[in-house]
């Protein structure tokens, strides 16, 4: 995996996490030699299992389930525990899944030797069923009857006009990267009364929307982070203390807190620091992921699961249906940093002058 450190295999060899990508799948593989390219590998997959997926995790894989076998194994028992004995697997049709999960190794009544261990998929790549929806709901905010919601890794966002039964839903597809796929989404959108912005850990977006016209984006700032609005103005917070992280290339590693934590974001675009403590930890105590959504005076709005759910200042709650939209219009003028007053000393120092034509 390029930027990947190498880690210490048991034995006191290095090894290299390897991203393998075959025809419809794709997967980590440890390596005790740095290999890119063309690569041929014996072994089984198996799925993993987590609270989430990484960024550095392969892409998931869909497919079609063509067979399901419950693995069953004999349990050799000690004085203190009990364990699986290896190359001695049994399998079992069976039509779905099992709900129950198996944590330990003790069989499901005493007097079996056999404990189930898993599940045996076999997935058919070439047979993908389509997807349910387009749009998988991530961040979300609102301002009034105004929701907005983003998608969780590609550029769209969608407007959801609250003041109608069933709500009027906008799509537009914006100039942003697509971002990896994942459980936690990389953008938060942070709706005012003239529209939003959108937020992330690499940039700012503003988007404008008039009431017929097409929906007006612009790039503000290539700088980003965690973000809240307060009284009108767009804050980008980092973190204020030192932190552990783990890093792709050294493994954990401490992370010093950046010189100004806060930073408000001024008419110009430009980010100035917040060099109030008061003020600065209030606005740090205010950050929260938008998962869901409050309006003062109108919509309660929740996106949760691949589900989107409005509910109306009577209290009653009403899915929405996010097939039903419409493609908006957009207006996007993308940013030319050679003709930005701010970097002319920077252009003027990269410029070749052409030399003048003599005439006689």
């Amino acid at each position: 995996m390029f930027g990947q450190g190498a880690g210490v295999h048991p034995d006191g060899g290095l090894h290299w996490l390897i991203w393998l990508f075959g025809d419809g799948w794709s997967a980590t593989w440890w390596s005790d030699r740095p290999v890119t390219g063309a690569v041929e590998v014996t072994g089984r997959f198996v799925a993993r299992l987590g609270p989430g997926r990484s960024e550095e995790d392969p892409v998931p894989v869909r497919g079609r389930v063509r067979r399901l076998r419950v693995v069953e194994q004999p349990v050799e028992r000690t004085d203190n525990s009990a364990r699986t004995i290896e190359d001695t697997e049994r399998f079992i049709e069976v039509e779905s899944t099992p709900k129950r999960f198996w944590s330990t190794l003790e069989p499901l009544v005493d007097d079996e030797s056999f404990c189930p261990t898993g599940v045996l998929v076999d997935l058919d790549l070439d047979d993908v069923p389509p997807l349910d929806s387009e749009f998988a709901p991530g961040a979300m905010s609102a301002d009034g009857a105004d929701v907005w919601l983003m998608d969780r890794s590609n550029p769209i966002l969608l407007h959801l006009d609250t003041r109608s039964t069933p709500p009027r839903i906008t799509e537009y597809l914006l100039p942003l990267t697509i971002e990896p796929p994942g459980n936690r989404w990389a953008r938060d959108v942070h709706a005012d009364s003239g529209g939003c912005w959108i937020t992330s850990h690499y940039d700012v977006f503003r988007c404008d929307r008039a009431l017929d016209g097409p929906l007006a984006v612009e790039r503000v700032s290539t700088e980003g982070g965690g973000a809240i609005v307060d009284n009108g103005r767009l804050f980008i917070l980092r973190m204020p203390r030192p932190v552990m992280r783990i890093d792709r290339r050294h493994g954990v590693v401490r992370v010093e807190p950046d010189a100004h934590p806060v930073r408000m974001l001024d008419r110009d675009g430009r980010l100035i620091p917040v060099d109030d403590p008061d003020a600065a930890a209030a606005l740090q105590a205010k950050r929260l992921r938008v998962g869901k959504a409050h309006a003062a005076d109108e919509a309660d709005s929740r996106s949760a699961d691949g589900q989107v759910t409005i509910r109306t200042p009577d209290g009653e709650r009403t899915p929405v249906d996010l097939g039903t939209r419409t493609r908006g219009t957009l207006f996007w003028d993308p940013p030319d940093p050679f003709h930005d007053p701010a970097n002319a000393d920077v252009v003027e120092r990269i410029s070749l002058s052409l030399p003048r034509s003599v005439t006689e």
